[in-house]
């Protein structure tokens, strides 16, 4: 046993071997560590060094980039210059022409271009009393002549982007239209301060009508002379093809009165743009409920007749009357009338109700919503009275899943936008803006017109044109903003706002420099080059917008959403002040400048400066300059763009 303990004791580390070997090993560690901090040291001195370098080449590219800008600046000026100049000079040889088909139309009504004579227009026509409701509807046509002068007034500030012209125009387009409605107001305050002159039924009904089926503006009246007695009652005006069903807890309501009711269908909405979500189509029926004063009496020869005091010429009794004392519960009253043809309806459309003390539409109280495609008659049951119509959001056909722009002809482009519910196809030429398709039939007053109408150089037709098929249509030409604006009417929303944007998550619209230049630029190659949307511009910021173009001198037809296709296309990047090719593809993103490639003040200059140009780079050049015979094109193509907003709904 002694010598097994002896060789254990033997094999065993002393207490000054174990401790040298821990110092050993602390020091090997502290070694390493130190090893790591220097080259970590190491490391990052060379970081910082290379981000200097970096820096200061960038820096120095920032500076060569800014004199650059700068220099390019006055030549991008001239050019700009030079085709405003053209512009001008070929739209006043159009002005002539427009301003002597007015001349020998010999048409009296006033020059909207004059504030004073739209004044003077709208004082005598609010000083010639309105006593026969036919003077006021025929007063209405007239101003609804003056307000078309000023929608082409408010088109042509829209394509020039002058604000304060639009707001202008619009201003006196809706108190025009107030003058309207006053003017009726007051020929059936009139009509029921006399109510007693006109023919009864039986029933002591009395049922009038004024206007067509087809009219912009038409008005029935059904008026119960007794003030009890009155039952459930439909009210049918053939004529105008509106119908309504009035409750008996409409009596109840109203106790005491002889009754009336007042349907008045207007082609167009007196309330328009005061709700910013929600737009109306189709126009809007008011319907009112009104109080027959009493009537006059005979006495000793003499006519004794009540005369209401000022402005208590026509009373609107409420329905339902929350003062009026009653147990009865108002019920529903239904409402039928006739859509325009021209207005696209959904299967399952919206009716709403102005709420004047909000400034909203509301579907509060409205149900039982029907629309008979066939007939394009729509009714519904309502809880109240009030001044209805069709509506739907604004945004309905937004965002734009894609478009693309193609020549198809000298000076002729075909532009493809596929919006959330349609895939639109327009022509753009020198003479404006064309609809091909959808080919729906609501649509084809926009697409075609009566050649005498498209031959109208005051209503902005083309001047000759070739007849549709059919042989008794020819294809509708018009201004960007003025076909654009009857897409409106007809429920396609294709003029976007800023606000528009709010309601569609992950838009952000472009700033207005970005766009400016990009729309200027992208229109003056569009008649030489395809265009087409990048699925990339919507996650750029608000400063840059991204495009492709590829060249097309033949005119032939590309996808540019084959994949096959991504490489045939350039991309270009906008910024505020500068346009540039980058080396993005559709399906990989990069904003890198493409090899070889500076920014430049215009895109003009992107092409003019490229690295390795060929042998026909200086007629590919010229072909890019705006002349003359191009500049109504161009602005035409620039003017589509900057109304569809193209690059901040994609």
């Amino acid at each position: 046993l002694k010598p097994c303990s002896a060789m254990g004791r033997k094999g065993r580390k002393s207490k000054k071997q174990l401790e040298e070997e821990l110092l050993k090993a602390a020091e090997e560690q502290k070694r390493h560590e130190e090893k790591e901090r220097l080259l970590k040291l190491e490391e990052e001195t060379v970081a910082k060094h290379r981000a200097r370098l970096d820096e200061e080449l960038d820096s120095k590219e920032k500076v060569l980039e800014a004199e650059r800008l700068d220099e390019e600046s006055s030549i991008v000026t001239r050019m700009k210059g030079e085709r405003k100049q053209n512009l001008e000079y070929e739209q006043s040889k159009l002005q002539d022409r427009i301003i002597w088909q007015k001349f020998i139309s010999c048409t009296s009504r006033p020059n909207v271009a004059f504030e004073n004579e739209i004044t003077t227009y709208m004082t005598l026509v609010r000083e010639e009393p309105s006593n026969d409701m036919e003077d006021a509807m025929r007063k209405c046509r007239d101003s609804e002549e003056i307000v078309g002068d000023l929608m082409e007034l408010y088109c042509k500030a829209r394509e020039e982007g002058d604000t304060a012209r639009q707001e202008w125009c619009m201003r006196y387009v809706h108190e025009i239209r107030q003058l309207e409605i006053e003017q009726i107001d007051e020929a059936t305050a009139y009509l029921l301060q006399y109510i007693e002159k006109q023919d009864t039924n039986t029933h002591m009904q009395v049922y009038l009508s004024w206007g067509q089926q087809h009219d912009d503006i038409k008005v029935g009246f059904w008026g119960h002379l007794q003030s009890k007695g009155f039952r459930a009652k439909q009210i049918d005006h053939p004529k105008i093809q509106i119908t309504l069903e009035m409750p008996k807890s409409i009596s109840h309501q109203s106790m005491g009165h002889c009754i009336g009711v007042r349907s008045l269908y207007t082609a167009y909405d007196s309330v328009n743009g005061k709700d910013s979500s929600q737009m109306s189509v189709g126009g809007m029926i008011r319907v009112d409920l009104l109080s027959i004063p009493p009537f006059s009496k005979k006495v000793k020869g003499w006519t004794i007749r009540q005369v209401p005091s000022l402005g208590q010429e026509l009373l609107r009794l409420p329905y339902p009357n929350m003062d009026h004392a009653t147990t009865t519960t108002a019920q529903p009253c239904k409402i039928e009338y006739k859509v325009p043809s021209h207005v696209l309806v959904g299967s399952t459309p919206t009716i709403s109700w102005w709420d004047s003390q909000e400034e909203k539409w509301s579907t509060e109280g409205i149900s039982d919503i029907l629309w008979e495609v066939e007939t394009r008659k729509i009714s519904f049951l309502t809880a109240r009275l009030a001044a209805f119509s069709i509506t739907q959001p604004r945004h309905l056909d937004l965002p734009y899943k894609y478009w693309s722009m193609r020549p198809v002809g000298p000076l002729l482009v075909e532009l493809k936008i596929q919006a959330a519910r349609y895939e639109l196809h327009f022509l753009i030429s020198e003479d404006g803006l064309r609809l091909k398709g959808p080919d729906e039939p609501e649509l084809h007053q926009v697409m075609y017109a009566p050649p005498e109408e498209a031959n109208n150089p005051e209503a902005g037709g083309t001047g000759a044109v070739q007849p549709a098929p059919g042989g008794h249509k020819a294809p509708r030409v018009r201004s960007p903003a003025t076909l654009l604006k009857e897409l409106r009417d007809c429920g396609l929303n294709l003029m976007p706002e800023d606000s528009d944007a709010e309601n569609l998550r992950g838009y952000t619209p472009k700033c207005p420099e970005t766009q400016a230049r990009a729309y200027s630029d992208l229109s003056e190659i569009a008649a030489f080059y395809d265009i087409a949307s990048s699925v990339h511009n919507k996650t750029l910021p608000k400063e840059r917008a991204l495009v492709r173009v590829r060249d097309n001198p033949m005119y032939d037809e590309f996808d540019p959403l084959d994949p096959d296709c991504d490489t045939d296309y350039t991309p270009i990047m906008f910024f505020t002040d500068k346009a540039c090719f980058v080396q993005s593809l559709e399906r990989k993103f990069s904003e890198a400048l493409a090899p070889g490639h500076l920014t430049h003040a215009s895109l003009y200059l992107c092409f003019d400066k490229v690295p390795n140009p060929g042998p026909n780079h200086t007629e590919q050049l010229s072909r890019l300059e705006v002349t003359c015979s191009s500049a109504r094109f161009v602005e035409a193509v620039r003017q589509t763009m900057q109304l569809t907003r193209l690059l901040c709904f994609v």
